[in-house]
């Protein structure tokens, strides 16, 4: 039962950074670079239309056990790191590789990438 409870709030914690990184940047959004300059209210109407609607799917899916739809590979990987770097990974995931490693940072890396970027980074 403690699995459950670990696996739930690590999922939960992931989920609502993930809603604080759209927040933080609802202004702006990569997907939509190629799209309208940056800074264009076009840009930015588009960009708090997505964000918006991943806002509301990460605080609804926040609420959820993950058990309900994840796979169970995908659960194990909450027991493969500390509740820190859930935190991280929803919040800055732009400092991870697809993989979930730490990147080596450049320092020109968009803060406002997610893993649901159209252009997925290595």
């Amino acid at each position: 039962m403690f699995d459950f409870f670990v696996e739930y709030f690590k999922h939960t914690i992931l989920n609502l950074d993930q809603a604080l990184h759209g927040i933080r940047y609802f202004y702006s959004h990569p997907d939509f670079d190629g799209v309208a300059t940056r800074g264009s209210f076009k840009h930015f109407y588009s960009s708090l239309a997505l964000r918006l609607k991943r806002i509301i799917n990460d605080l609804f899916f926040a609420t959820f056990p993950p058990h309900w739809h994840h796979t169970d590979e995908e659960i194990e990987h909450f027991h493969q790191a500390p509740v820190k770097i859930w935190f991280q990974a929803g919040y800055c995931a732009w400092r991870f590789s697809n993989s979930g490693d730490y990147k080596e940072l450049t320092g020109i890396e968009d803060r406002r990438w997610d893993p649901r970027c159209r252009d997925q980074l290595s």
